[in-house]
This record gives structure tokens, C-alpha cells and sequence, in this order.
């Protein structure tokens, strides 16, 4: 960001900058300060409206924020905006960010603010939140708030313009029907002011520690996140300027807790101009969920309870119950109106840790500890992101539906791997994950060469790939075993095919192909491996190597995902099935590290 130089912050004494700043809204003094000063023009600074309840209710407060990024040395700003007079009625602006304010003008639905710092300080850079305009909500229905205009100041007086255009949208809704008493098991007084809120700067994070009701006589913990509290929280990762992109709701452990219940104001989930991810903290497990976790259209009208609980292995047969052992066994559930939400979306994965401490066995061979996915009739079913995370004590997994999960510890083997020792452990490790299958339960077939199709299915499994399915290739019959992971990576532009529509789903994979493949795969999921300047200088076949894998084949080898072979690459050769599992290995603990 290009900035003009200078040898130090201009002082101005405070009565004309006062003066000065009050006449930003209508003197001529201004016109003369202006005209005295230099216009600037710095790198484009982008100014957004941030609205913490985008779906207030009628005769409530709502709060817009004005954000402004890529500032440089704003020392004093002037913030024309309008509003939706029908809707809303203008109370009051204030700024955390300057020492003095000019009483706003407010004409009809036109707004004119203005703030200043005071003294010889620097003025704001970076990403700030300029201002905050709140208005009483006064009538339903849809209106918005626009940013027009900003007019900045920097401190050695120069001025810029910017045309803002910024929008936010506001939905005034009526306030629910009263249930009456003894609706809110999870206590709360509603007015927010008692429960703590705080910012760790480390953890990237707003911390929120309500207070729970315990029953004794069934174990269940219970708290309630009120809305005036869930906006303080929303506000301080505003404030945050970008830092702070996560809530976390602490419930301590209480003994005897079996089961942990949060309610939530359904306003956290509703549309809003913050990408937020709220982490549901407790004593059986931590669940993150992103606050755009329902699809269009299916957000409940009340207010969101999510439970863990230990679950009940009663109905489980001996076998399952006898492999799962003492190990945790959660129950993850969200409700609505005391009614459980069958939630399943994509789109938006959440992600649950479970605290675990292996045993002497299972620390030997860590790669063997998974979750399984336990459904209505009792059969369990591997997570493939299931692992274990030494660092945090926990099993971590992500899910795109809630259920009840287990933690356990699996050590698959086939018979056929004695020839291929440097493979083995790998295969064990992808195979006990529910990654990789053999060709039966005994035999692995490690020598044998990988389909296109087959790949897709292991490249989605590995990283747990989701979205909507893309135009199905002519040649992938809709009722084929990997015809939902091709979709899958067609969807999400990972692959495209060989032309004319087709897959080749039954034609061995090449290496380049492969790469290419998976570095597009991880550059999805913004975790993508940049060529090195000069990639592929010590190889002697590089010149095989496609014009179009050049890229992706280097990549994976300057992030230690691939290897070559006597100083070749062996781009346009098969790939075994030994060789893809080692390479799913690798492909994993890259893709999963922290």
C-alpha cells in the first residue's frame, strides 16, 4: 500500500481541530482547510456495513457497525448514510476509535457523521471499525442502511473521498409469543449483563462462560446464551478488525454431568455479514459449527439447543459394545422448540474433538485410533477424518450430520503385504480409517494398478470432500460405486474430465494425473503446494512431464507428498495400489495438520 511520506504527525491544537471537524458537516472554514490541504490518493481503502442482528425484532435495538480496510492514517473521517425511515428510527453514533465527535445531522433518513482524534497521535491504518449507528427498530417488514460517502483526513491534513456504496440489509420480525413459565431449562436472567465475555487475543477467540443449572438426580448441565449476550460477543469480533473469527461458549465441568445442553438465540444463525464459527466447549466433547450451519430456508423460528451427552450403548449388540470397550461413546443432537432438528448439510462441516487418553497399546499405533459413526440400527461405520491429535489430547473428526459417534481403536491387516513392507504400515493406517479397501477381507492386491474412478473415491475420502454434485460425466453410469465422489470433485472444479464429457473412469491413473488431481484438491480447500522456482531441475525425465501437470507435480514434490525414483519422475506411469495408499498417508497427515 503506497503511502505519502512524512517526518512526524502534524499537532494540531485541539480548539481547531474541534472547529475544524465541526465545520466538516456544513461551514466554509472547511472549504478553506481543503483547499489549504493536499488531496491524496492512497491505495483504495474499502469501507463495509456490519449489522449485528440482521433480524431484529419490533421496538428493539439494532446496531451497524461502518468497517473500514486498507485504512491509511485516518485521523478524522466525515460518514454520509441514509436509512429506511419506515422502518427505523436513528438514535445515537459513536466511535471507540476517536477522541470527539460532532453531534451527528440526521435529516429525514439522511445521516452526517463526524469524528476526530485529539492531539499528536497517529490516525487509524489497517482494518477498524470507524463508527457504530444505532437505530430503534419501528415497524416489520425489510429495509436497509447504506454508507454513501466517507471523507477521511489523515494527520497531516490531507484529505481523500471515497464512494462507499456499502448496503446492509435489516428484517424487522415480531417478537415470539410468550410461552410462559418454566420454558428456559437453561436459566438465565435475559439480560446478558451477568455473563462473562472476554476476548483471548492468543486463541483468536471470544470466550463466553455462562452459568449452567445442574439437575442432580439426571446429570444434565444446562445454560442459555441470551441474545444481548450473544451481541456483545458478535461485537467484540467486529472490534476485532478481522482477528477474531470464532465464538466460544465454556460450559465447566460439573461432576456427575452425563449431559451438557447450550441453547442459543436463533439470531446467531440467521444471514449475516460475519462468518463466525461457534465452539461449543464441555467436558465430553468440543463442538464448532459455523453460524451458517442450516440451509436457506430451514432455520427453526425458536431458539437452538445443542446437546452432548453421553450416549446409551444399551441397544448395541455384544460385538460392537465389546469392540468399542471403555472408550467414549458421545451422542451430538441439536434441537429446536423441544423438538429434535434432523440436521444434514455439506456445505457446512462441523468439527467435534472428544477428550481421549490411549492406552499403552494404542500410543504404539496412533494411526489406528478413529471414530465410527453409529446409526439408527446400531451398525458402526468409520469417520475417515477420525484421528488423534497428541498435542490437544483429543480424537478429532468433522461431520457433515449429528448422531452419536465412538471413539475406537482399529487394526485392519491383510495377508498379502509381505512384499511391500515399506507400504505396510500405511495401508494398515488408511485401511483401519475406512479409506482404502481390499479387494476382499484377506487380500490387498498391492501390486495392482489404480482406476481413475477408484482414485476419485480415495481422494474424497482422504479429505473428506463435500458439495453439490456436478454435471455428470456421459461415461460415469449414475448407479456406479464412485459415480457420487466424481460428481463430487466435477462439482467443485477439481476434475474435468478428458474431453468430450468423459471421465475414463476404468483407465489406470497416471502419476501427473494423479497430482494434478490432488494439488487442486488442496488448493480448494485453501491448502495449496506453490511450485518451487525451478521445480523439477533435478530430475532427468522432467521434460515427460505434461505442460499441464508441470505445476501440480511440483508442487507435490517440494511438500515432501511425492517422491521420485533414481532421479525420475515417471509422470505417464501407472500407479499400484501399494504406491496410492502411501500416498493417501502422506496426503492425510499433510491435509489434517494443524
Amino acid at each position: 500500500m503506497r503511502q505519502t511520506k512524512r517526518s512526524g504527525y502534524s499537532v494540531v491544537p485541539r480548539k481547531l481541530q474541534i472547529v475544524g471537524l465541526s465545520l466538516l458537516l456544513a461551514s466554509a472554514l472547511l472549504l478553506s482547510l481543503l483547499s489549504s490541504a493536499t488531496s491524496v490518493a492512497y491505495a483504495a481503502s474499502a469501507y463495509t456495513l456490519s449489522v449485528l442482528d440482521s433480524q431484529p425484532i419490533v421496538g428493539r435495538e439494532v446496531r451497524v457497525q461502518v468497517v473500514g480496510q486498507e485504512l491509511t492514517d485516518v485521523y478524522a473521517a466525515e460518514l454520509q448514510a441514509t436509512f429506511d425511515a419506515d422502518h427505523l428510527r436513528f438514535k445515537s453514533a459513536s466511535s471507540e476509535r476517536f477522541g470527539y465527535a460532532v453531534t451527528p445531522s440526521v435529516n429525514g433518513g439522511q445521516i452526517v457523521l463526524a469524528f476526530t482524534k485529539v492531539g499528536p497521535i497517529p490516525g487509524e491504518s489497517g482494518t477498524a471499525v470507524l463508527a457504530e449507528m444505532v437505530f430503534e427498530t419501528t415497524a416489520l417488514g425489510s429495509g436497509t442502511v447504506e454508507l454513501k460517502k466517507v471523507k477521511t483526513v489523515d494527520s497531516a491534513m490531507k484529505v481523500a473521498d471515497v464512494e462507499a456504496n456499502a448496503v446492509a440489509s435489516v428484517t424487522v420480525v415480531a417478537a415470539p409469543i410468550d410461552p410462559g413459565p418454566g420454558s428456559n431449562p437453561g436459566g438465565g436472567n435475559g439480560s446478558g449483563g451477568d455473563t462473562p465475555v472476554v476476548v483471548d487475543d492468543e486463541g483468536g477467540k471470544v470466550v463466553v462462560t455462562p452459568t449452567p443449572k445442574v439437575d442432580g438426580s439426571t446429570g444434565r448441565v444446562a445454560a442459555k446464551i441470551d441474545e444481548p449476550t450473544w451481541l456483545r460477543a458478535v461485537e467484540k469480533t467486529v472490534a476485532g478488525g478481522g482477528k477474531l473469527k470464532k465464538i466460544q461458549l465454556a460450559l465447566a465441568e460439573v461432576p456427575g454431568g452425563k449431559s451438557y445442553a447450550l441453547e442459543l438465540p436463533a439470531l446467531a444463525f440467521r444471514a449475516s455479514a460475519e462468518a463466525l464459527l461457534v465452539e461449543i466447549s464441555t467436558p465430553l466433547a468440543t463442538v464448532t459449527v459455523p453460524n451458517h450451519m442450516f440451509r436457506d430456508g430451514e432455520l427453526p423460528a425458536g431458539d437452538i439447543e445443542f446437546r452432548i451427552e453421553q450416549a446409551d450403548v444399551g441397544g448395541l449388540d455384544d460385538k460392537l459394545r465389546a469392540q468399542i470397550g471403555d472408550r467414549p461413546v458421545i451422542d451430538v443432537s441439536v434441537f429446536s422448540g423441544g423438538q429434535k432438528i434432523s440436521w444434514s448439510n455439506p456445505k457446512a462441516p462441523v468439527t467435534i474433538s472428544v477428550p481421549y487418553s490411549p492406552t499403552a497399546e494404542e500410543q504404539g499405533a496412533p494411526d489406528h485410533i478413529t471414530i465410527w459413526y453409529i446409526d439408527g440400527q446400531g451398525k458402526a461405520t468409520a469417520v475417515p477424518s477420525g484421528r488423534y491429535d497428541p498435542a490437544s489430547g483429543t480424537v478429532q473428526f468433522q461431520v457433515t450430520h449429528l448422531s452419536q459417534y465412538a471413539v475406537a481403536f482399529v487394526q485392519k491387516t491383510f495377508d498379502d503385504l509381505g512384499k511391500v513392507a515399506w507400504a505396510k504400515s500405511a495401508i494398515e493406517a488408511m485401511a483401519s480409517k475406512g479409506i482404502v479397501n481390499g479387494v476382499s477381507a484377506t487380500e490387498f492386491r498391492p501390486g495392482a494398478s489404480v482406476s481413475r474412478a477408484d482414485f476419485a473415491l480415495l481422494l474424497v475420502r482422504t479429505m473428506d470432500l463435500q458439495g453439490a454434485a456436478g454435471e455428470a460425466f456421459s461415461d460415469v453410469a449414475a448407479d456406479a460405486y464412485y459415480a457420487d465422489a466424481v460428481a463430487v470433485l466435477r462439482g467443485l472444479g477439481i476434475a474435468t474430465g478428458s474431453g468430450d464429457n468423459r471421465f475414463r473412469p476404468s483407465d489406470a491413473i497416471t502419476r501427473q494425473d494423479m497430482m494434478v488431481l490432488i494439488a487442486k484438491a488442496l488448493a480448494y480447500a485453501d491448502k495449496a503446494v506453490p511450485a518451487p522456482a525451478e521445480p523439477l531441475s533435478g530430475f532427468t525425465d522432467a521434460g515427460s512431464v505434461a505442460a499441464y501437470a508441470r505445476d501440480s507435480v511440483a508442487g507435490l514434490i517440494h511438500a515432501g507428498l511425492v517422491n521420485g525414483s533414481n532421479q525420475q519422475i515417471h509422470p505417464k506411469a501407472w500407479t499400484t495400489r501399494a504406491e496410492t495408499a502411501v500416498l493417501m498417508h502422506r496426503l492425510y497427515n499433510y491435509f489434517y495438520k494443524e
